[in-house]
């Protein structure tokens, strides 16, 4: 049995929504995160410009590690972040900033 001309046009279907999604309107921002604690870190990143999260970002001890997020208008990364892994309460609150381009987020 030829399945070839069935599968068609589910092929053509799946590929058609596998395209790229459009760029966010200003761009990308890339930027830095560095753990200043002596001790390796993982954070939970929030990109408020496109709403998306960078799960399990890993910092090793006095590394810059390089983040690259959607810009606002004025050119600027809008993040919360938080440590990873523990739950959303007063002793692991969220934190709010911005980082321009080229910059180091320091985390102490």
């Amino acid at each position: 049995m030829n399945l070839g001309i069935p599968l068609l046009p589910v092929i053509c279907a799946l590929m058609i929504g596998c395209t790229a999604s459009e760029p966010p309107e200003y761009g990308y921002v890339d930027w830095f995160l560095s753990s200043t604690t002596g001790a390796r870190l993982t954070l939970v990143v929030y990109d408020k410009v496109c709403s998306r999260t960078h799960f399990r970002v890993r910092l090793a001890r006095s590394v810059a590690t390089s983040i690259n997020t959607c810009s606002d208008s004025e050119g600027m990364a809008d993040i919360r972040y938080r440590k990873a892994g523990m739950p959303n309460n007063p002793d692991n609150p969220w934190f709010d900033t911005r980082v321009g381009a080229n910059q180091s987020l320091l985390i102490r």
